[in-house]
């Protein structure tokens, strides 16, 4: 039960995580909780697979998932703020919106530089549970 559940998640991350740069804000959220689901369950599952070399592999797995899942937090409460800056009013608002949105265009392409590499680590690892 527990590979199969882990092998289907995992599976469905990889599909979409692919698509990491298209996905709307929305969909990146959806995708940080289906990579959080992922993370528990393998910490959760992962004592059931206490072989030297599956050991090696979790501790991979949760590093990806961990980076993977930080860049996607950070794009998410990005977004959440670029949605609260948009509801400012005037007069000094707009002054108080360009300086944000200037810090939170700095912090997205980091935050999506994060979840790239949090991604392709996690691509490149071979599941613990099999």
């Amino acid at each position: 039960f527990a590979s199969e559940q882990m092998q289907r998640r995992f599976h469905r991350i990889c599909k979409r995580g692919e698509r990491l740069r298209q996905l709307s804000a929305q969909d990146r959220h959806k995708l940080r909780i289906q990579v959080k689901k992922l993370r528990y369950g393998a910490e959760f599952f992962g004592q059931l697979f206490r072989t030297k070399k599956a050991v090696k592999r979790q501790n991979k797995f949760a590093s990806a998932l961990k980076q993977f899942q930080k860049g996607l937090g950070d794009l998410n409460d990005i977004a959440v703020d670029e949605r609260l800056i948009a509801t400012l009013g005037p007069p000094n608002s707009a002054f108080a919106a360009g300086l944000l949105t200037g810090h939170e265009e700095a912090r997205e392409s980091e935050a999506m530089v994060t979840a790239i590499e949090g991604y392709t680590k996690l691509a490149k690892v071979k599941p613990f549970w099999r």
